[in-house]
């Protein structure tokens, strides 16, 4: 066998461990900074993330918010619209009320004048009527002695040209 040149020392149990876990300081200081740098690189990105997600979520519900509200102030303008409308015409038809009513009172006033006018004429032709039925009896009185007198002409004349006549003969 050949003479071999790599002998080793033998090395006490506590000096392998710290040569196994990490080999030499330095790279596992490197390792755990990098381990540490990203972790802080991926909790800033999720942050990041999550925030600018949130703005966003904030925005669109921001935008949504100014939409439904320019929705509800359209609504709210087309119904101050028909409300001063309807007032317009509650207004409107209040006058006509007002007129009409002037109108109604005018027209019962008028219907009691002619009511009262009739309730004269009706008086009036009542008392016509009386007279015409006392002129219709003086009348007959009067055509009845006109007829007795009549009457009693012609017996007159009848005696007295019977006398004539008695006596001529």
């Amino acid at each position: 066998m050949a003479p071999s040149f790599y002998h080793y020392l033998p090395v006490p149990m506590d000096e392998m461990g710290e040569k196994q876990g990490c080999g030499t300081r330095p790279r596992c200081l490197v390792a755990a900074i990098l381990m540490v740098l990203l972790g802080v690189t991926l909790l800033t990105l999720t942050i990041y993330y999550a925030v600018t997600g949130n703005c966003k979520d904030g925005l669109w519900a921001q935008d949504e918010c100014r939409n439904t509200t320019h929705l509800l102030q359209l609504q709210l303008t087309r119904t101050q619209d028909n409300l001063l409308q309807a007032e317009t015409q509650a207004n409107s038809c209040n006058r006509t009320v007002v007129t009409l009513q002037e109108s109604l009172e005018t027209k019962a006033a008028q219907a009691l004048e002619q009511q009262a006018r009739i309730r004269e004429l009706e008086n009036e032709v009542m008392k016509l009527n009386q007279e015409l039925k006392s002129l219709r009896s003086q009348k007959e009185t009067s055509s009845t002695v006109q007829v007795n007198s009549g009457s009693s002409m012609v017996v007159s004349s009848l005696l007295v040209l019977t006398m004539s006549l008695f006596l001529l003969v």
